[in-house]
């Protein structure tokens, strides 16, 4: 249930820790006050049926106990579906840093792949469109420069080959073209809550 990563571990605790620690303070003094407002009624009800106070204190402390035992399996309870929760977030979010960082690094070969039919896979699966993409990309750039490479070196060695000349700037011209699909300029920023 916790995440093996500790970074992400301690993410996943930092959401479900305040949440319990909430949970048990409201129930604590929910249970304080039950046993407040029924120990006046019981005093109301030992006058009038003349029961004796240790028998009346041992049912109020009994029903403390029962109440602390449910409250306390109920926390355990609400903390376990809690922290498996926060892993069924975590886990993805964990594997698309990861591949990020991978892509970051300049590893194009990285695919991630997220089990589930949910927001995350629909991220994973737009991130590998868009490693495909870049891929093919530049994988045409590489195959350009080493043609324009190619033809320099024939109009190094003529520089009146007119042919090789007006190619080499007709493969400059589409290396510029391929080079546009990465639109450098102008920076924009893509907020949260901004559709």
């Amino acid at each position: 249930m916790l995440h093996e990563h500790p970074a992400h571990r301690a993410r996943q605790l930092r959401w479900v820790v305040p949440l319990l620690l909430l949970l048990l303070a409201a129930v604590t003094a929910t249970l304080v006050v039950q046993y407040r407002v029924s120990g006046h009624d019981v005093e109301t009800e030992f006058f009038r049926a003349h029961k004796t106070i240790s028998n009346t204190s041992q049912l109020l402390w009994r029903g403390l106990w029962v109440g602390g035992g449910v409250l306390v399996l109920a926390v355990l309870g609400i903390g376990a579906w809690a922290l498996r929760t926060t892993h069924r977030i975590v886990r993805p979010v964990h594997t698309l840093h990861r591949a990020l960082v991978e892509l970051t690094a300049g590893d194009l070969g990285v695919r991630v792949e997220l089990h589930g039919d949910d927001e995350f896979r629909e991220v994973a699966d737009a991130t590998n469109r868009l490693v495909e993409e870049f891929s093919a990309t530049l994988a045409g750039v590489h195959s350009l420069v080493d043609r324009i490479a190619e033809l320099a070196e024939t109009v190094a060695r003529d520089p009146h080959d007119e042919p090789s000349r007006t190619r080499l700037r007709l493969l400059a011209h589409e290396l510029d073209e391929a080079v546009e699909f990465f639109r450098l300029a102008p920076k924009r920023t893509i907020r949260d809550g901004q559709d």
